[in-house]
């Protein structure tokens, strides 16, 4: 094993941990599991996320689930987990993984990733009563850090020897399954899918990694629901067994399931589904979930013979000062503490908000965050590629089509590096909101906060208000660059 530490300057520092397997002998083993993390709606008030304040959950429709793939090749063995909710913080990984370590000591990174799902309960603090009283029940949020920490060891325990087949899919469909309500109206329509099987034939796991926002039933359904990857994983389960396992991927810039892009035809009746109904949901999900099973069945088979780990920890610059008021308020119950010079600061100031009157923030400079990158290799050769991105990249920073406006509030802002141009092989797998959430990760240049408004639009665009800041890309974009030059 080959350890390697290096530190990158750029506006804030950067930990580099590279973690590289040697290439000769050994194989690839799989396994996998699930668990239900659905909160207990009768127990108490369980405040649901993604849309407005206030909204109380009712009943279940169906359950959340967190879902572990684990892989192992050599000296690495790598459990990556997504769940069904809003986000998790960066401080909520950790102590998975903490917790991992001690159940499966073999365990040499976790990945955590959520959907996003805006049909659950409030796992950020955003969506409580009010703006400035959490949403987070703590007991719920730490019975979910030890679900997903048992469900990710025994992923690890049940490896097996594996055969792997990758599948990519940009069917015409699925750009079709994507609104994009900003300009310049990139989308992320690849499909990326790894089904694994055990030496026997068995089904082991199928990986299915899409864009798009969990949230179908818009903000006046009051029932827990995975939305749209609940009928996707049943789909892939029943079609290709094993294990579904589904990771957002790139949907900054607002990549939505409702919207008027999105026509899908209910064939029981032949009109077309509606927003906000569990119809739209059902059918959207089963679409992705033929097309997923599709990509898989008709995949590149592989033999993979090692894995590749890159970690970086960094601190990314916060500008936001709505995020830092969360944070002196207590709404993300003491999950996102603040660094300035490497070093943690509570330092709080105080100052006039608009419609609030004067609040108390913390003054501290950067959040610290992660970023990894994993290469899947077969005698040397990089097959597959899993970069995470800490929260809702914009598609224009993963494909590329970064436009200036003259209205954008940093017009001749340098662009920063696209991921897939750097990316190395055909199946290029981006886990979005992986190992943390920091909110909408915006193109320097396309950054829009003050009047004028990007194409002369009469109100602002929605994206600022729940992003960092415009120096957020370009600290998320080096660090993975760096990983993926290995530096």
């Amino acid at each position: 094993m080959r350890l390697t530490f290096g530190v990158v300057l750029g506006g804030a520092f950067t930990f580099l941990l590279a973690i590289s397997a040697p290439l000769q002998g050994g194989g690839l083993r799989a396994g996998a599991a699930k668990a239900v993390i659905t909160p207990d709606v009768k127990a108490g008030k369980v405040y649901m996320a993604g849309f407005g304040n206030n909204r109380l959950a009712t009943g279940v429709h169906d359950d959340l689930h967190v879902r572990c793939l684990a892989l192992a090749a050599n000296e690495n063995t790598v459990a990556m987990c997504s769940v069904d909710l809003i986000g998790l913080f960066y401080d909520d990984v950790v102590r998975i993984r903490e917790k991992v370590r001690t159940r499966a000591p073999e365990t040499t990174h976790v990945i955590v990733a959520a959907t996003h799902d805006h049909e659950g309960p409030d796992t950020m603090g955003l969506w409580g009563p009010t703006p400035l009283v959490s949403g987070i029940d703590e007991r719920y949020l730490e019975w979910v850090d030890e679900r997903i920490a048992a469900t990710a060891a025994e992923a690890v325990r049940s490896l097996e020897p594996a055969h792997l087949t990758l599948g990519r899919d940009d069917h015409p469909l699925l750009a079709q399954l994507q609104d994009d309500s900003r300009p310049p109206y990139v989308k992320d329509p690849f499909l990326f899918t790894m089904h694994l099987v055990s030496a026997l034939g068995k089904p082991i796991a199928t990986l299915i990694n899409w864009s798009d926002h969990p949230e179908t039933l818009g903000g006046k359904n009051t029932e827990i629901t995975s939305d749209y990857p609940h009928w996707l994983c049943r789909v892939v389960e029943e079609k290709l067994g094993g294990t579904a396992v589904f990771f957002d991927g790139s949907i900054g810039g607002l990549i939505s399931t409702l919207g008027n892009q999105l026509a899908l035809q209910d064939p029981e009746t032949g009109k077309i589904a509606q927003d906000d109904t569990w119809k739209k949901a059902e059918l959207f999900g089963e679409v992705l979930g033929e097309l997923a099973a599709r990509a898989a069945r008709t995949g590149e088979q592989v033999e993979v013979d090692s894995l590749v780990v890159r970690k970086a920890v960094f601190f990314a610059p916060l500008e936001n000062d709505r995020f830092r008021v969360g944070g002196a308020t207590g709404i993300y119950s003491n999950r996102k503490p603040l660094y300035t010079d490497g070093k943690l600061d509570a330092t709080v100031a105080e100052k006039e908000f608009p419609g609030y009157g004067k609040l108390k923030y913390f003054t501290g400079k950067d959040m610290q965050t992660e970023v990894n990158y994993l290469q899947l290799l077969s005698r040397g050769k990089v097959v597959a590629e899993i970069a995470t991105v800490p929260g809702e990249i914009y598609p224009e920073l993963v494909n590329g089509g970064m436009v200036r406006y003259p209205g954008a509030d940093f017009p001749d802002a340098a662009f920063e590096p696209t991921l897939r141009a750097r990316l190395k092989s055909k199946y290029q797998f981006v886990f979005g909101l992986g190992n943390d959430e920091l909110g909408y990760i915006i193109p320097k240049a396309e950054w829009d906060d003050q009047p004028p408004w990007l194409k002369n639009k009469p109100e602002r665009w929605y994206g600022e208000i729940n992003s960092a800041g415009p120096e957020i890309a370009g600290a998320v974009m080096r660090a993975l660059v760096g990983l993926i030059d290995g530096r």
